[in-house]
């Protein structure tokens, strides 16, 4: 079976765009839309994107990291303040298998459940059941209250340097920024803390119109019904508020971008909506960054541009292209920091 397939690797300068098209005959990736091993060059030529309709980022790992490891931070409030001799590795261990309970039998953070009022007290439930607490004991509340406290606040998180810089230039071009997260509602009390809730239109009373969270649809990434939704909340509100389709035009769909750290449920997740698709790959681990690596091999039919090549844009363009934008189509992107997106924009 012979297929002709349009894919691309591109990497972006500070000032041009090589936009490289491929193609393949490898009749699997029918199956496999996003494997892009089997692929080679065929021509190059100079492009940038249009302005996108809006930007969605995801927050935990793109936004916003961990000061320390979780289970470190866990380990220190319950030892260093409460006298709790659980050890790291332990808290390591069972954190995921507590919280993959929790959500089995009280999914959503246990929203629409009268023992859970609030999302704080589904956090609460999962400190006594890690730390193996009474939960009427008044040291045990204690632990819970500075543990959520202590987790919904600039204490236990940082900005990548990159965000507030990125944000801006953003806004400077006009460029609508959303929020699409896997999160509950302490995301809110989370983003005003490290000081970047005002880029997301949100209110003195918390109500935030470019905010979307999993906990507020009851369904999330990567289900294509929650980016549905985000875009088609954007569509009615920039566009035509009597719509009544089920999804945006495709046209629309086009320019909507989303950006993330999980290949799962951002990247993949958001072209399979119809959307652009970002994958934020900071310390370049994920395979399609990986792949850059692979020259050592000439008999790997490889999607990646040759040493010869590299240095010969590297000539060109005065600069490491290997530093820039990994662009795999026309809505698959990789990105190792986030003030490359201007760049796909072709906006210093």
């Amino acid at each position: 079976m012979s297929l002709n397939i349009n894919t691309s690797v591109t990497r972006v300068g500070s000032k041009t765009l090589f936009h490289k098209r491929f193609m393949t005959n490898k009749s699997h990736l029918i199956s496999q839309p996003f494997n892009t091993e089997n692929t080679r060059i065929i021509r190059e030529s100079n492009k940038k994107f249009p302005p996108p309709k809006f930007i969605s980022f995801d927050l935990f790992g793109t936004l916003y990291k961990p000061k320390k490891s979780v289970p470190e931070q866990y380990y220190e409030i319950s030892h260093d303040e409460f006298g709790i001799n659980k050890s790291i590795e332990l808290i390591k261990a069972d954190f995921p298998k507590v919280y993959k309970q929790m959500q089995h039998e009280f999914p959503n953070y246990g929203k629409g459940r009268p023992q859970f009022e609030h999302c704080d007290l589904w956090w609460q439930e999962l400190v006594i059941r890690l730390y193996n607490l009474d939960r009427h004991d008044d040291e045990a509340r204690a632990l819970c209250h500075r543990l959520i406290h202590h987790f919904t606040s600039k204490e236990a998180y940082d900005l990548y340097p990159d965000v507030v810089p990125t944000l801006e230039g953003l806004k400077r071009h006009g460029v609508k920024v959303f929020v699409a997260s896997n999160s509950d509602l302490r995301a809110l009390t989370i983003l005003e803390s490290l000081g970047i809730k005002q880029f997301f239109q949100c209110m003195e009373n918390f109500h935030c119109s470019n905010i979307f969270l999993s906990y507020d649809y009851d369904i999330g990434k990567p289900e294509k019904t929650f980016f549905d939704k985000v875009a088609l909340q954007a569509y009615r509100s920039k566009v035509d508020p009597r719509y009544r389709g089920r999804t945006p035009p495709v046209d629309y769909l086009s320019g909507c971008w989303h950006v993330g750290d999980d290949h799962g449920q951002d990247f993949i997740a958001a072209i399979r909506a119809g959307w652009n698709g970002v994958l934020l790959d900071r310390d370049g681990t994920n395979e399609l960054s990986e792949g850059m690596r692979r020259r050592n091999k000439p008999e790997h039919d490889s999607c990646y541009m040759s040493v010869q090549q590299q240095q010969q844009l590297h000539h060109t363009n005065g600069e490491d292209e290997l530093d820039g934008p990994l662009i795999l189509a026309n809505n698959r992107i990789v990105i190792s920091s986030l003030d490359q997106l201007l760049l796909l924009f072709d906006w210093e």
